[in-house]
């Protein structure tokens, strides 16, 4: 790279300013930061109990497993920035970066600081650097829309089929991290439990991909949306499709495991508020009613807060 290409990643006057802005309207710091950590945590909970060993999150472990969620976060959410500038700057030019309040290089340095930030805490265990570059590898496939743009951009739901599987590779960086701590070879791993686990937590983030492109008729657009290709009725059963199926395989583990009746009941509110949701979009479709997106939000906290209240009871 020569020098005048470094330049470009260096921040410019304002970097710190322009990015706090950014944050706020793009990428809410503390509200990631929390998913991150009770994704984490939830997700570890149900490990150890799965094989019988006493959860630990006082430890370099827990640290770099929730940095490590949140460093994907950030780092999914700024490859998506500079991957869909152009339809950004046709369609949302009130958006940060298409109106220039942030600077495309703002987003370039940012990037390359929190991949280097991620790799760096990463380091001091082979086995799970190996799987944080094997994650970072497949993000950035992501990035170059695994070098076939014009067919991944076309087809919006061969793209969901590729891009989507990378939630589930982050659970399974998250299990060899927690066979590191607990000193289990890949091979004492209950895989067929934890295989379960993993699509409890990763059919919620496929609804919420759902839910985040689904309009009513009158707000549809060039922007290709869910609610286009599979129709209003389709894109909500296969969210709300998603959304049970989490519900159902966190139901099974409540009985499997004898969780706590406090961790059925919120799943049980959780769950009914979501569907409440999706059933006014289909009684009512309109701009308000097709904001489907924050009640995804809710129930993938809801979720976790759940499985996080369970550890506490159990305590």
């Amino acid at each position: 790279m020569s020098m005048e290409q470094s330049l470009t990643y260096l921040p410019k006057p304002g970097y710190l300013r322009r990015m706090h802005l950014y944050w706020a309207e793009m990428f809410p710091l503390p509200k990631a930061l929390l998913t991150a950590m009770l994704q984490y945590i939830g997700f570890n909970w149900m490990l150890c109990r799965i094989h019988g060993v006493q959860l630990s999150l006082l430890s370099p472990f827990a640290l770099v497993g929730i940095w490590t969620t949140f460093g994907f976060l950030l780092i999914l959410r700024l490859m998506d920035e500079l991957k869909d500038k152009e339809i950004d700057l046709a369609l949302f030019r009130d958006r940060p970066v298409p109106s220039g309040r942030v600077l495309e290089s703002d987003i370039r340095f940012s990037l390359v600081a929190m991949i280097s930030l991620m790799l760096a805490a990463n380091l001091w265990a082979g086995r799970i650097f190996l799987a944080s570059v094997g994650l970072l590898c497949y993000a950035l496939l992501m990035f170059e829309y695994f070098f076939i743009p014009n067919v991944l951009r076309k087809y919006l739901l061969l793209n969901l089929a590729i891009h989507n599987p990378f939630t589930a590779l982050v659970f399974l960086y998250v299990t060899v991290l927690f066979s590191e701590q607990y000193h289990l070879s890949l091979h004492q791993i209950n895989w067929s439990s934890v295989l379960i686990v993993i699509l409890t937590f990763w059919a919620m983030v496929f609804a919420w991909e759902i839910s985040r492109k689904i309009r009513s008729g009158e707000e549809e657009n060039d922007y290709v949306t869910y609610s286009q290709l599979l129709g209003r009725v389709g894109s909500v059963i296969a969210a709300a499709g998603a959304q049970t199926l989490t519900f159902l395989l966190a139901l099974h583990f409540y009985y499997s495991l004898s969780m706590s009746r406090a961790f059925a009941a919120i799943l049980v509110i959780g769950y009914a508020a979501t569907m409440y949701g999706h059933v006014r979009f289909l009684v009512r479709p309109d701009p308000i009613t097709s904001r489907l997106k924050p009640f995804a939000e809710r129930y993938i906290l809801c979720v976790l807060f759940a499985f996080v209240v369970d550890l506490i009871l159990t305590y």
